[in-house]
C-alpha cells in the first residue's frame, strides 16, 4: 500500500519526529509499504529530505500536495491511506475517495478529520491498523441477489453460538447495545470495520446515494445515520436527504414471529415506506446503497431493492452491520413485485412474482477483524 504522511503527522512544528514515528516508517518499509510524506512548501519539503536521508537508510519520497491528486486514481485508489489531522487533509482523502487516518499524536488537531476519520493515538496503532487495513476484504456475509443487486454484512450477530469467544461476544454485545440503545463505546470500532471496508471496494467507493433502511417507528436511528452521512462524506457524495420515509409505524421485527415474519415478506414495508419524494428523479441509472443495522431472511433489504429498482437504479448494494443466521446457512428471501404507481407517495400497488430462498456466502475471518480492531482502538 500507499502511505501517505502529512507533515505534522511525522514531525512538530520544529521538526522532530514524534516518538515512535522512527520505528513506525522502518517497519512501514520493511513490510514493502510505500511512504510519501506531503507539504505544499518547498522549504519543509527540502527540510525533511534531508532529515530522512540523514536517519534512514532507506528512501522516504516528499511530495507537494498537488503531487497527490495527480497520483491517484479511480483504479488505484483503494491501494492508498491518508494519514493527516487537517481539514486540507480531510478535503485531499474525500476528493480522491481514500481511506483517512487521523493521527491523535499530532500537534495539528482540526475538526473534520476527527469527525470523518479513524482516530489512533500512537504509531504503533497506525501500524497495526494498517496491517488489518492492508487485508480488508473481508466481508463476514456476501450475497449475489441478482446480476444487479449485492447484500453484504460486516459480521455476525450470532452471539450465543458455541463457537464464539468471549472477547467477540462482547464486542457483537457493544454493537448491539450502540445500534439499538444508542450506546457510543463501540461506535469507533464499527466505524473502523466499515469505513475501511468501503474504501477497499471500488463498488462502495463508487455509490452516488447513500441511505438506510427506516426503523420501525420511523424515528431516525443517530448511530445508523451518522455511519452513513461519514461514508457518504469520504466517498465525495452531495445528497444526504433521507432516501426512504417510514410514514407508519409498524411492529418491530424482534417482536414478530419468525413464521409471520417470513409469511409477510415486504408486505408490512410496503404499506408503510415510500421513496422520499425528492429522489424521484435522481435515482435513475444511479449505484444505491442502503445501509441496515442486522439482516436476517432480507426482507427489509428486499423491500429497499424493490422500490429502488422501480425508480430506476443501476445497480443496488444492501449492507447490514451484522448478520442473524438461523440454521447452518440461514436463508434470504428474495421477492420480486410488480409496483404500479408512484412509490413516492402512498397506496402504490404491488404484486408479488416470485419468491425464492438463497444462501450466500460465509467468511469467519472477518470475525476475528472486528476482534483486533476493538483491541487496536481499545487497548
Amino acid at each position: 500500500m500507499y502511505i501517505i504522511m502529512s507533515r505534522l503527522t511525522v514531525f512538530d512544528e520544529d521538526y522532530n519526529m514524534y516518538a515512535g514515528i522512527k520505528h513506525l516508517l522502518n517497519c512501514l518499509n520493511e513490510e514493502g509499504h510505500r511512504i510519501i510524506v506531503i507539504s505544499h512548501n518547498t522549504n519543509a519539503k527540502n527540510t525533511m529530505k534531508d532529515i530522512f536521508k540523514e536517519q534512514l537508510d532507506f528512501k522516504i519520497a516528499c511530495a507537494y500536495r498537488w503531487k497527490i491528486r495527480e497520483i491517484v486514481t479511480e483504479e488505484n485508489a483503494s491501494s492508498f491511506v491518508l494519514v493527516g489531522s487537517s481539514d486540507n487533509d480531510l478535503i485531499l482523502a474525500a476528493n480522491k475517495k481514500i481511506l483517512i487516518i487521523d493521527p491523535g499524536w499530532s500537534v495539528k488537531q482540526e475538526e473534520k478529520p476527527a469527525r470523518y476519520g479513524i482516530i489512533l493515538k500512537t504509531p504503533r496503532k497506525l501500524l497495526e491498523a494498517i496491517k488489518l487495513i492492508d487485508n480488508q476484504t473481508k466481508w463476514f456475509f456476501k450475497l449475489k441477489v441478482n446480476s444487479n443487486t449485492t447484500t453484504l454484512a460486516l459480521t455476525s450477530a450470532n452471539t450465543l453460538n458455541w463457537d464464539v469467544e468471549p472477547t467477540e461476544r462482547e464486542v457483537l454485545d457493544g454493537f448491539q447495545n450502540l445500534l439499538k440503545r444508542g450506546d457510543r463505546s463501540y461506535f469507533n470500532t464499527l466505524y473502523f470495520h466499515l469505513i475501511s471496508g468501503v474504501m477497499k471496494s471500488s463498488d462502495l467507493r463508487n455509490v452516488d446515494i447513500w441511505g438506510i433502511f427506516p426503523t420501525s417507528s420511523g424515528k431516525v436511528n443517530n448511530e445508523m445515520e451518522e455511519l452513513k452521512e461519514r461514508c457518504r462524506y469520504l466517498t465525495n457524495k452531495r445528497m444526504k436527504e433521507p432516501l426512504f420515509i417510514r410514514h407508519t409505524s409498524v411492529n418491530r421485527s424482534h417482536d414478530t414471529p419468525y413464521a409471520t415474519r417470513i409469511k409477510e415478506g415486504c408486505i408490512k414495508h410496503f404499506n408503510s415506506i415510500i421513496l422520499n419524494p425528492f429522489y424521484l428523479y435522481r435515482v435513475k441509472g444511479k449505484v444505491v446503497c442502503v445501509l441496515d443495522d442486522y439482516i436476517t431472511n432480507g426482507i427489509s433489504f428486499e423491500t429497499a431493492r424493490n422500490l429502488l429498482i422501480k425508480a430506476g437504479a443501476q445497480k443496488v448494494i444492501l449492507v447490514a452491520l451484522g448478520r442473524y443466521k438461523r440454521g447452518i446457512n440461514g436463508i434470504y428471501q428474495q421477492e420480486d413485485y410488480e409496483i404500479d404507481g408512484n412509490i413516492t407517495r402512498q397506496g402504490y400497488r404491488y404484486n408479488l412474482k416470485s419468491k425464492k430462498n438463497l444462501t450466500g456466502v460465509y467468511d469467519n475471518d472477518a470475525r476475528e477483524e472486528v476482534r483486533h480492531i476493538y483491541e487496536i482502538l481499545n487497548d
